[in-house]
């Protein structure tokens, strides 16, 4: 790994370390928000899900005692626990790691005195096999898996809203295959906030992105035509990711054998 590139990872690692310390006192759970090295075939390697600006999204959500929340790829249950802090009816964490998995249990169990959700769950399990329930408002995705896999799980998640129309909003951090989900019409982009924090100029045209899609009827959805209505960086993020823009995540291995995702952009047709 070159200077730079040591540079700039010192730099990210400092906010890491005050969120995972500030963390575990708030929840006295013990977590990392180090990557697990990406496994083969379309599911990620897990990452922990960086505090502040996972919380400011659901927020905004403004989620109310009906509402259920869903983490696709939960991991060791940070997500889990953010949004066990909100007045939810049920957050599930599912992952296909059966040892994440029950670390997740465990810092459920630690953390239940600080909980406000009424029910906070993990299960171990794949997306292609989770059985999506019609009461679902939020899906929160840190990137986990892509290609067929991520497609089949999203479709469930469509197959749910068709049958039982709803408030439904979907939660993706690194949106590696947001082209294919506009290319589906089922989706809007309602906002966009920096996955990082703190945030560096140009989040948005870098990648380092947590966007927010509501899921709509078929047809009604798909890409933004208008323009930024003013010079904003919220707008102009917000006009940049209501279109295909070409994103894409490319993995790598550094020289100690760790695996992460450079983000790359293909030039719109």
């Amino acid at each position: 790994m070159g200077i730079f590139s040591r540079v700039a990872a010192s730099a990210t690692a400092i906010p890491r370390l005050i969120q995972s310390y500030m963390f575990g006192r708030l929840f006295g759970v013990s977590v990392s928000f180090e990557s697990v090295p990406a496994p083969s075939g379309e599911n990620n390697g897990y990452g922990g899900s960086p505090w502040f600006p996972v919380r400011r999204a659901l927020r905004k959500l403004n989620p109310g005692p009906q509402d259920v929340f869903v983490d696709l790829g939960s991991g060791e249950g940070i997500v889990l626990l953010i949004a066990g802090r909100l007045p939810f009816k049920h957050v599930i964490g599912v992952d296909i790691d059966e040892k994440l998995d029950r670390t997740a249990k465990e810092n459920i169990r630690r953390a239940a005195g600080r909980l406000r959700a009424r029910e906070v769950t993990s299960v171990a399990a794949s997306v292609l096999d989770w059985p999506v329930p019609d009461n679902l408002s939020v899906v929160y995705m840190f990137n986990p898996f892509t290609g067929n896999t991520f497609r089949g799980g999203v479709e469930r998640i469509f197959d749910s809203y068709d049958r039982k129309p709803r408030e439904l909003r979907i939660l993706y951090g690194y949106p590696a295959e947001h082209d294919w989900l506009l290319s589906t019409g089922r989706v809007v982009v309602e906002s966009v906030s920096g996955f990082f924090w703190p945030t560096r100029s140009g989040w948005w045209q870098r990648g380092h992105v947590l966007v927010t899609y509501r899921v709509v009827p078929p047809g009604a959805g798909g890409s933004a035509s208008s323009e930024p209505d003013s010079l904003t960086r919220r707008s102009r993020a917000l006009h940049y990711w209501s279109a295909p823009n070409g994103f894409r995540l490319i993995r790598k291995q550094t020289d100690e054998g760790v695996y992460y995702f450079s983000p790359s952009f293909e030039p719109r047709a």
